[in-house]
């Protein structure tokens, strides 16, 4: 599928169709303006075709798990459909986060696991890049969601709606071997470690773990960044406590 220009919008209004050509779940972009819908479909086909050029390859990497932020709260309060749109557009943000920034080294959306998203990285710049684009996008997404919200039920303010709905997400990467059972399913420890401990992880600044954190350690002040000390935690499969970090900006 050729690459467009902005003025050929025709070309992103057959939503359903894109939406099986770059593998996205039904309904996954339907919901989001036109203008906004551009980006990130020509961003997902550009990850598609990097996906297509790699294979998924065993072997050590940065594995990166993002959370969408007050999940369960936003659907009881508004319901499933509105829900379902929210987790829709944060799928959407990370995996056109990592078309975006155009990643120096091998990386990979994995795949998204209700509403949270796994991805690996080989180099710790792209975790950053890819952090920093990944927030700039949910920031501009919330903004858009003025533009389709229905107020389904007439009990409640539709601005408190437009506020609640607002896209924020916790982000930490751990390091260690990545295996794969098949296609892009990883089947190892390292990854079970990280889904144990991502409730460890509230605010919204990159976290990490302590493997992280002793890798990157020297390249933190080129990326304008400061280590900060976040909880203690015992990895599953390990006896040793370690600690868990977070990555701030100056």
């Amino acid at each position: 599928m050729e690459k467009r220009s902005l003025k050929d919008l025709s070309f992103y209004d057959d939503v359903a169709a894109l939406e099986r050509y770059i593998g996205v779940p039904e309904g996954a972009l339907r919901n989001i303006p036109i203008y906004g819908r551009v980006g990130a479909v020509d961003a997902i086909i550009a990850v598609r075709k990097m996906e297509k050029n790699s294979l998924f390859r065993p072997g050590l990497y940065y594995i990166v798990l993002a959370d969408l932020k007050g999940n369960t709260e936003f659907n009881a309060k508004y319901g499933d459909t509105q829900g379902d749109i929210r987790i829709q557009w944060f799928q959407t943000c990370a995996i056109e986060a990592l078309g975006t920034i155009k990643p120096s080294n091998y990386s990979a959306y994995l795949k998204a696991i209700g509403d949270a998203a796994l991805l690996i990285f080989s180099a710790f710049e792209d975790v950053v890049r890819w952090s920093d684009q990944f927030t700039s996008l949910l920031k501009s997404m919330s903004a858009e969601y003025a533009q389709v919200c229905e107020n389904e039920n007439p009990d409640i303010d539709l601005d408190q709606q437009i506020s609640d709905f607002d896209l924020r997400a916790r982000r930490f990467a751990h390091l260690g071997e990545v295996r794969f059972k098949e296609a892009s399913d990883p089947i190892c420890l390292s990854v079970s470690q990280t889904f144990k401990i991502e409730k460890l992880f509230e605010n919204e600044d990159l976290g990490c773990t302590d493997a992280v954190l002793s890798a990157v350690r020297p390249l933190l002040p080129d990326f304008g960044l400061i280590d900060a000390f976040n909880k203690d935690v015992v990895l599953a499969g390990q006896n040793e406590t370690s600690r868990t970090h977070y990555l701030v900006k100056r």
